[in-house]
């Protein structure tokens, strides 16, 4: 991605890990923090506003959850990349999340420099993806 900044969008239910997120993420060169989101629904309204290329999605997130929120976002804009995150392992996690067309599913433990490059290659349009 040399030159190129992706535009990244935010969404997660508790405010301190999308504070953390966004403190990990938004001083990234290449990573271009457009947008935070809380919920679900806002996420919605945010990314038909501001179109990112990558929604960075909380896998709980409230009401509609990560996997339906993907749904819609892929639904709307082809074009947005979405990685859902969240704080528990597991095939099926990794399974549900591609099934909705997610590009992957990462743990809220991966380091900030790891999950930025994972972010990079979702964006360059790299083979593979997280687990």
């Amino acid at each position: 991605m040399a030159n190129a900044t992706a535009r990244l969008l935010l969404v997660h239910w508790h405010p301190v890990v999308l504070r953390g997120l966004a403190a990990c993420l938004g001083h990234e060169p290449d990573l271009e923090l457009v947008g935070l989101a809380s919920s679900c629904e806002q996420a919605l309204d945010v990314a038909a506003e501001l179109h990112p290329d990558l929604v960075l999605i909380g896998y709980s997130t409230p009401v509609m959850g990560g996997i339906e929120v993907t749904r819609r976002l892929i639904e709307a804009d082809r074009g947005t990349l979405v990685l859902l995150i969240g704080a528990m392992a597991g095939p099926e996690r990794t399974a549900r999340a591609l099934q909705s067309g997610a590009m992957g599913y990462v743990l809220l433990e991966t380091p900030p420099q790891e999950l930025a490059s994972l972010l990079r290659g979702l964006v360059r349009g790299k083979d593979s993806k997280p687990a």
